[in-house]
This record gives structure tokens, C-alpha cells and sequence, in this order.
């Protein structure tokens, strides 16, 4: 078992704790920027059309990823501490990078400065696919943490529903956040809030990394010191 994901006490593998990994990893914040972003001078059909489409495609992937991905572990002989490890090395150096990157103010206003290119409107279904539903809605580390719950609880079926439910209300945010992302954008009191929590969250991801390598590590039987 997994101390990071195992019942106990605590209950680590708790709705709610289950709830917080999938909104942090595979959650709306992420998604209002790029979205905006990606459909700047759409109409509002269009915008409508590849949130909708971005949403279902994510959802059928991850539940391919997932299914899928669980059977191919066990295929290959991949140990869930290895799977455990990837998904926290990759979780921390993207959390990494996008925390070091609010220490580069020049590098921010290129980027502002840039005039980003709006996409024809005929890629919907392209771009609904990716960038969005991967890897900006589906990340990476999200697909491993989906495969990485199917496996572990691989038989006890009410639990796997209870796992699809949640990441079904985490899709679910992430299309009303597509849906009102110009609203919520242009909103004066919104813009701050978002990228407070952006921060916060960053730095609470680059966490989530560290402590999924620790637990990793401990089940790979690697010594690992714990805090008394």
C-alpha cells in the first residue's frame, strides 16, 4: 500500500483528499488563462463549440488513460512506485518551472507584448483535442495520478465510482470555467484572486511533487527520513 493514498486514520485517500489532487492537477484554474488565450476574437458559438468539445475529449482520454494505462502497467511489469515516482518528478519540475517564472519579470512582458495568433476557426476540433484537453486539462501527472487510483483500488468498485464521480465534477468546473473565462477575466476584483491562487497553488503542487517522490522512494523500499 501507499502511505500517500491508503486509508488510515487520516484517510489520505478520502473523497475530499481525492477531490484536492484532481482539482490542483486536472482542475478549471489551469484552464481559464490558455483558454482565453486560445479563443481571443472568437465568437462566442466558437468558444462554446471547443469548450464542449475540449471537455469530452478529455474526459473519454482520461478514462482511456486510465483503464488503459492501468492494464499496460501491469503488462510491463512497472512497479506503482515507479509510477509514483514519474508522476511526482514530472508534477514538481512543471510546478517548479511556472513558480521560478514569477521571478522573471522581463521574460513575463515579453510574452504580454507578443500578439498571440487567433486560431481559424476550421481547428476546432483540433485544438479542442490539443492544446486544451491535452495537456492543459488531462496533464500529464493527472493521467499518471487517474491510472495510479485505478490500480490501487483495481476491484473495489464502489471506490472506482466514487473516483470517476469526482473527476467528473472536476470536469465538469473545468467547462463552466471555459465557459465564463471572459467574464471572470474581466471582472477587476477576479484577476488578483486568480493569480493569488495561481501562486499559492504552484508552490502547493512543487509540495505534492516532493511528498509523492517521498512516498515513492519509502515503497520502492528506499530509507527516507520522516519528520518524528
Amino acid at each position: 500500500m501507499i502511505p500517500f493514498f491508503q486509508p488510515s486514520s487520516s484517510d489520505p485517500f478520502s473523497l475530499g483528499k481525492v477531490f484536492t489532487f484532481l482539482f490542483v492537477m486536472i482542475g478549471p484554474l489551469k484552464v481559464i488563462g490558455p483558454f482565453a488565450k486560445l479563443t481571443a476574437g472568437w465568437d462566442r458559438g466558437l468558444k462554446r463549440r471547443l469548450a464542449f468539445q475540449a471537455i469530452v475529449t478529455a474526459a473519454i482520454g482520461a478514462f482511456a488513460a486510465a483503464t488503459v494505462g492501468s492494464r499496460l502497467l501491469q503488462n510491463w511489469g512497472i512497479s506503482l512506485g515507479a509510477l509514483l515516482l514519474t508522476t511526482g518528478l514530472v508534477l514538481f519540475l512543471v510546478a517548479l518551472r511556472v513558480v521560478m517564472e514569477q521571478y522573471e519579470p522581463h521574460a513575463h512582458a515579453e510574452k504580454a507584448d507578443r500578439p498571440s495568433a487567433v486560431a481559424r476557426p476550421t481547428s476546432v476540433a483540433a485544438l479542442a483535442f490539443s492544446p486544451l484537453a491535452f495537456p492543459t486539462i488531462i496533464t500529464p501527472y493527472g493521467a499518471a495520478l487517474l491510472i495510479l487510483l485505478m490500480t490501487l483500488r483495481a476491484g473495489q468498485t464502489e471506490i472506482l465510482l466514487r473516483i470517476i464521480g469526482i473527476a467528473v465534477v472536476v470536469l465538469g468546473r473545468d467547462l463552466v470555467a471555459m465557459l465564463t473565462a471572459d467574464r471572470i477575466l474581466t471582472t477587476t476584483a477576479v484577476r488578483p484572486t486568480l493569480g493569488i491562487l495561481g501562486s499559492v497553488l504552484s508552490v502547493l503542487q512543487v509540495a505534492l511533487g516532493v511528498q509523492a517522490i517521498v512516498e515513492a522512494l519509502r515503497l520502492l523500499g528506499v530509507p527516507v527520513l520522516t519528520a518524528g
